[in-house]
């Protein structure tokens, strides 16, 4: 059974609410409905959003000097 790689539900085959994301590989990872609608900005911008390795830790904001 797959799990969603931003926050670890189950995904159970057959459920339709879940998106997938096709790898570069070929491999395919699903992302659950709660995590697709938090991160539709980047779906839509056609970025990459999760991997099987869960995304990288945001970079903390600098102020200008």
């Amino acid at each position: 059974m797959d799990t969603c790689p931003l926050c670890a539900l189950p995904h159970t085959p057959g459920d339709l609410t879940w998106s997938s994301q096709h790898e570069p590989d070929g491999t395919v990872v699903w992302i659950c409905p709660t995590c697709t609608r938090a991160q539709l900005w980047l779906i839509e911008a056609g970025m990459t959003i999760a991997t099987p390795r869960a995304p990288a830790a945001p970079e903390p904001v600098r102020r200008a000097a």
